[in-house]
């Protein structure tokens, strides 16, 4: 685990991890309606390279950590998925948090066993996926589908989108997409896309652009640009909590919704409609966009961090106190022991974090920078 797990018991330099994203062109601003979905899949333009750096912070969010981290039943089967099928690199030996009772306290289950094991690939330096198994703790796995609020899509480039799904189903991942891989159009140019889950309910969207992205890392990577997409109750609403009180910017309007038949084939639906509210992180560039619809039934399914399916994600906050609050005002939550923040140790000093439910019940781990 990175921020939260890594530097806590490896005293790690995990404060520096960001994801690094890629900053949209004035073209991929103006296609947010029929075709979101695809734009989102690439970005601005699939052929630059994941850049170095986001915009500049300017409210309570300053970065991001390791931007994935699924909660599984298993972690090696967990493991097969994402290193053998996705192909990113297992980042050494699994963590765990036998001896650290204030790890276990931050995600508010001081009585629980936690494993967890980092994979990354090289196109995205300091990103990574963190694969978290939660045992002991009464965890039931949440089968929810794409379009329900708190499911997270793990978007992501790869080299050869037939050759990645071909790992994936042999290895028993099923796919969402009604009529497998589509190729769909926008910000100018083709790219296909298909999306599987993992075993533990996660969806992973696979794109392979016309144009792949220029990238310095070995042609054995084959991720090479990565983004969240979180299923919300309400895009405007979620745009109100993570853009303004949060302070993630915008990349575009939110844009009317959209009903491409493709689109929908590729998320797993025959009909209704669409849209997307589109953000990004401060400082590590990491594109966290937001997906509603309408037109098509919708399951509440309320998930608990112990639960497989559950995912979390890191934000770097200026003021942590401030940012629960702003959580708080939307329905949101501490889970962490006592209800706050707690000082954890990281080497020579300590980190002040928290682990929130957001109001779509992703969970929010707040790290004070």
């Amino acid at each position: 685990m990175s921020v939260d797990v890594a530097r806590i018991g490896q005293a790690a330099a995990a404060s520096r991890i960001l994801l690094r994203g890629q900053h949209p062109g004035r073209h991929f601003v103006r296609t947010v309606t029929a075709l979101a979905i695809a734009t989102l899949a690439v970005g601005a333009s699939s052929a630059q390279a994941q850049s170095a750096s986001g915009p500049a912070p300017t409210g309570l969010v300053v970065g991001s950590g390791n931007y994935f981290s699924p909660i599984v039943e298993d972690l090696d089967r967990a493991v097969r998925f994402y290193r053998d099928g996705l192909g990113l690199e297992v980042q050494g030996a699994p963590g765990d948090a036998a001896e650290n009772p204030s790890l276990r306290a931050m995600f508010g289950l001081p009585d629980a066993k936690i494993r967890w094991a980092i994979a990354r690939t090289p196109a995205v330096p300091g990103g990574g996926v963190e694969i978290v198994e939660i045992s002991g703790a009464g965890g039931r796995r949440l089968d929810r589908r794409l379009e329900d609020a708190g499911a997270i899509s793990f978007v992501v480039t790869v080299r050869d989108l037939d050759a990645t799904l071909a790992r994936l189903v042999q290895l028993g991942a099923p796919v969402v997409s009604t009529k497998g891989p589509v190729t769909l159009t926008g910000g100018g140019q083709k790219m296909r896309i298909v999306v599987v889950k993992d075993f533990d309910g996660h969806f992973v969207e696979l794109t392979e652009p016309e144009e792949l992205p220029s990238t310095a890392a070995p042609p054995t990577a084959n991720v090479l640009a990565v983004r969240l997409r979180l299923a919300v109750h309400d895009a405007e609403t979620a745009a109100r909590l993570y853009r303004d009180e949060l302070g993630l910017p915008a990349r575009a309007p939110i844009g009317d919704f959209g009903a491409n038949p493709d689109v929908l084939a590729a998320l797993g639906l025959s009909g209704g409609q669409y849209r997307v509210a589109l953000q990004t992180v401060p400082t590590s560039g990491l594109f966290f966009d937001f997906l509603d619809f309408r037109g098509v039934e919708r399951n509440a399914v309320p998930g608990r961090i112990e639960d497989f399916g559950s995912t979390r994600v890191q934000l770097r906050v200026r003021d942590i106190d401030a940012a629960i609050a702003a959580f708080e005002k939307f329905g949101g939550e501490v889970v962490s022991t006592g209800g706050r923040p707690l000082d954890l140790p990281a080497g020579n000093s300590t980190l002040k974090m928290a682990i929130v439910r957001d109001p779509n019940d992703l969970f929010v781990v707040l790290i004070q920078s």
